[in-house]
């Protein structure tokens, strides 16, 4: 999508996350017990995703031969796609982290960074 100057003169372009990279970001979600996802955007574009899975000993000494394994049934969905996407509005340069406890989704941070490239050399050096 081409994007348009806004009054102040910035350009301001849609941040939406394609649907089928949505539903690979879900995938990776539900497949994470403890630990969090980060969604790294530039351009106003996902360019990256990283995965930080934690594992508990209190995990593996539960008797079970298998790790627990994802987002717990109960999650909704529908309101996790609706706010990554509302994380991402706007924002040009910066990333969403999402962190998982026990299976839950317990916080969604939102970083954004801000370029200035007509400050750069403005005092013979940058930023």
């Amino acid at each position: 999508m081409l994007s348009k100057e806004n009054k102040t003169g910035l350009k301001s372009k849609n941040s939406s996350i394609n649907p089928g990279i949505m539903d690979q970001i879900i995938s990776i979600l539900n497949s994470t017990f403890h630990g969090n996802v980060a969604l790294i955007y530039q351009n106003s574009r996902l360019v990256q995703i990283e995965r930080n899975e934690k594992i508990r000993p209190s995990d593996l000494n539960s008797g079970n031969n298998h790790l627990p394994q994802g987002l717990k049934e109960n999650c909704d969905l529908p309101a996790v796609r609706l706010r990554i996407q509302a994380a991402f509005e706007k924002m040009e340069y910066g990333q969403v982290v999402i962190v998982i406890k026990e299976g839950k989704i317990v916080q969604i941070d939102r970083t954004e960074k801000q370029r200035f490239p007509e400050l750069v050399g403005l005092y013979g050096d940058g930023i």
